[in-house]
């Protein structure tokens, strides 16, 4: 980890090598300052590249503190709390005899949990809750956000070849040229007004393929406070997850 002082403020970072031929700077909520560089290239020059584009880096580095980080490991035990839909919703976890795995029934305001007697593991039984709970979140995901598809496709004027529910590590959606739509199962953990935003954010693009300003004007006729439901993924989206 190297360091440097921009102004009043000492920044780290870190510098990975490689056999590129240009030098690229990120800054990343977990890892900070990340410094790409050619191999032969010297910590001196590196340091007056980081001090030339001081602006930007703080810049990034300010936006980057307002991300909050992700959720604390769930124990998957009674009392928690799981999120849904902009919501949490207090857990019940109950040994059942006569079930062969986990099974998920929100209701009432609480999400009932119910898993096997066999299971003595206390591992094994997190992780079986944790991978029906999964199970239950891409179902639900599925047919809210069909629903929200039709809701929104009439409004825009297309018609989506396909939609589909998917795990996505960096997208929460995305739409290819054939027209084919991928959801990321987690934004049903969102508040349904960002789930709306998703949802016309990616029929646009079976309009218009890139960000253009053509673009971002239709989505403003659809959801005229994008902005505002954008900036709310960017500084809460590492809470959409069930860790």
């Amino acid at each position: 980890m190297e360091s440097i002082k921009i102004g009043n403020t000492v920044v780290e970072y870190n510098i990975i090598k490689s056999k590129r031929k240009t030098v690229g700077i990120i800054v990343e909520p977990e890892k900070g300052v990340i410094v790409r560089s050619p191999e032969r290239l010297s910590e001196e020059k590196i340091k007056r590249l980081i001090q030339k584009k001081s602006s930007w880096i703080l810049e990034k580095l300010d936006r980057v503190s307002e991300v909050k980080p992700g959720p604390s490991p769930k124990e998957f035990l009674s009392g928690e709390k799981l999120p849904y839909l902009g919501r949490r919703y207090r857990l019940k976890v109950k040994e059942k005899e006569d079930i062969e795995k986990a099974r998920i029934k929100l209701y009432r305001g609480h999400f009932y949990i119910y898993y096997p007697a066999t299971i003595t593991d206390e591992r094994e039984g997190r992780e079986a809750i944790r991978n029906e709970l999964i199970k239950w979140y891409r179902r639900q995901a599925d047919k809210k956000l069909r629903k929200r598809v039709d809701k929104y496709k009439k409004r825009i004027g297309v018609e989506p070849n396909s939609i589909r529910i998917k795990k996505q590590e960096k997208r929460w959606g995305s739409c290819s040229s054939k027209g084919n739509i991928n959801f990321n199962w987690k934004i049903i953990i969102a508040p349904m007004i960002v789930v709306d935003y998703i949802v016309a954010h990616e029929l646009v693009h079976l309009k218009h393929p890139n960000h253009s300003r053509e673009f971002w004007e239709l989505v403003e006729t659809i959801i005229p406070d994008y902005e505002e439901r954008q900036e709310w993924l960017r500084i809460n989206g590492r809470r959409l997850t069930l860790s």
